[in-house]
């Protein structure tokens, strides 16, 4: 071919074309290229060896998969038991805290003589009531074994 007659092929093609402005590939060329090595896909694109390797690939993978799932959902129904555990834990010591402050008060000689007061009317002592003891007014034996004589006998 001219070269005349190339460029008044390659502006029909331009014209059917538009920006890809390629000349039709020759029918030669064509078969060329259709020659060469290709890669089928189809009933017979793997062999056996290659199914079975392939699925055991696919296989292991899904198993992998599996394992990662269950793992991740123990992982998070342990950590919800933590936290359960945790809050439980919190509650408890703000318990002990409250229950240590009670006893602080109740230890106090204002709530034991509030208490005796209101339970048992008892009254505080005067010093007019008090009695005082010597030397002499201790028992021989000590106080102790004569509260209990009286006491079991």
């Amino acid at each position: 071919m001219m070269a005349a007659e190339q460029w008044y092929e390659f502006q029909e093609q331009y014209q059917k074309y538009g920006l890809d402005m390629e000349p039709a590939r020759s029918p030669e060329r064509r078969r060329r290229r259709k020659s060469g090595p290709t890669l089928k896909i189809g009933p017979g694109f793997l062999f056996g060896k290659e199914k079975k390797i392939i699925l055991f690939m696919v296989l292991v993978v899904t198993i992998a998969m599996i394992m990662f799932i269950v793992t991740t959902a123990i992982a998070s129904s342990i950590r919800y038991e933590i936290s359960v555990t945790q809050a439980e834990n919190a509650a408890l010591w703000d318990e002990i805290k409250h229950m240590q402050s009670s006893q602080t008060t109740m230890n106090g000689v204002g709530y034991v003589e509030e208490k005796a007061d209101d339970e048992l009317g008892m009254k505080v002592a005067g010093n007019e009531r008090c009695v005082y003891l010597t030397r002499e007014d201790i028992p021989p034996a000590g106080f102790a074994d004569v509260l209990k004589s009286k006491t079991y006998n």
